[in-house]
């Protein structure tokens, strides 16, 4: 398989593409969020397919954002706002992933990716240094597996969120002490970079691995679909492409090099 450096097209794979890492140009865009060009691309394509399950099942445009609307005001009401940090823990439902990133950037806060195989020690220092409101999903601690929703407006909700308030905050690769801090300013650019680089749009299918999660926005804001594998079954990334009709490719070199 060719290097995630270059864009080609896999023999064993018709029609799909291997997209390149995240450019680096000299293009000035205008700061925003992330969230208003997904929530613009729901209005105008709500029957689209926004997601893409492994077992073939589809997630419309309006169902996800109707999903995450719900979500970010119960988030809110516990206390997510720009400035506020919300923790993310295991997700076992793939399509609850992107529901739950969107919710927390729709609610303003900052996600906080937990992963239960850290030691307790390290786990318990992000938890203290970043003070989630909550944190949502399995194998950590005082994880809220679910907020009950159903009394929530299936709106956008409003939120006083500029591009420089915070996306993410954590650690690096593997636990490295450097930190994380990614603005929605940070975010927007370099999604904008890998859509110039490589355009999706509406009929486009991208198979995501071993990425940040913050990657997931950058079809959904053009219209594509993002294809989730389960994390809990082994997957064939070549029977995805050809079963899902997988248009793109985008992968980490340390899953492409895996063993």
């Amino acid at each position: 398989m060719p290097s995630t450096s270059s864009m080609s097209s896999m023999p064993s794979m018709p029609s799909v593409s291997e997209l390149p890492p995240l450019p680096r140009r000299a293009v000035r865009y205008p700061a925003t969020t992330v969230v208003g060009p997904v929530e613009a691309q729901a209005a105008r394509t709500p029957d689209a397919s926004a997601l893409v399950l492994a077992d073939g099942e589809t997630v419309s445009y309006r169902e996800l954002n109707v999903s995450a609307n719900r979500l970010a005001r119960a988030l809110a009401a516990r206390g997510a706002r720009p400035g506020a940090v919300v923790g993310l823990g295991t997700v076992r439902r793939p399509a609850e992933l992107l529901t739950v990133l969107l919710a927390v950037a729709k609610s303003g806060a900052a996600y906080l990716p937990l992963d239960p195989a850290d030691t307790p020690g390290r786990r318990e220092r992000l938890l203290a240094e970043h003070a989630p409101v909550c944190v949502l999903g399995e194998g950590v601690p005082g994880a809220l597996a679910g907020l009950d929703t159903g009394g929530e407006l299936p709106t956008d909700p409003p939120r006083a969120l500029t591009p420089q308030h915070l996306l993410c905050v954590g650690c690096g690769p593997g636990g490295r002490p450097t930190a994380v801090r990614l603005t929605h300013a940070e975010a927007d650019r370099r999604v904008r970079e890998l859509q110039a680089a490589h355009p999706l749009g509406p009929g486009d299918r991208v198979l995501h691995l071993g990425l940040p999660l913050w990657e997931y926005l950058w079809p959904l804001r053009t219209g594509a679909a993002v294809v989730l594998a389960d994390p809990w079954q082994e997957a064939d990334a070549g029977a995805l492409v050809r079963e899902l009709g997988v248009t793109a490719v985008r992968v980490a070199p340390g899953v492409l090099f895996d063993g």
